[in-house]
């Protein structure tokens, strides 16, 4: 089976978001109001914190896309990272099921 291989970090959730808040006019303080979340967890997301579930719920609601969309886009940040940082090694330690014996 063909894996992606990613040689960099894929964009955060929250660089996704600035990009869903700068097309709509969207501010910070305001987003988190329509959210019903406080500033300080907006602010931490934007900042390329985790999306957890329940943002992503909000985060769906609000623009119209699905849960999914958003922690898609962690699962992505997440295994790019997992590449970028231990790919080479698991690469090379790791022997493939049905080779190994």
């Amino acid at each position: 089976m063909k894996q992606t291989v990613f040689t960099r970090q894929t964009s955060s959730v929250g660089e996704h978001l600035q990009d869903f808040m700068s097309e709509m006019g969207l501010k910070a303080p305001t987003l988190a109001k329509r959210l019903h979340v406080g500033r300080s967890r907006l602010q931490r997301l934007l900042e390329g914190a985790r999306c957890d579930a329940d943002m992503a719920l909000r985060l769906a609601r609000f623009f119209g896309t699905t849960p999914q969309y958003w922690m898609n886009l962690q699962a992505l940040r997440d295994l790019s990272a997992a590449q970028v940082e231990a790919g080479d090694t698991i690469q090379r330690d790791i022997v493939p099921f049905d080779t190994a014996a």
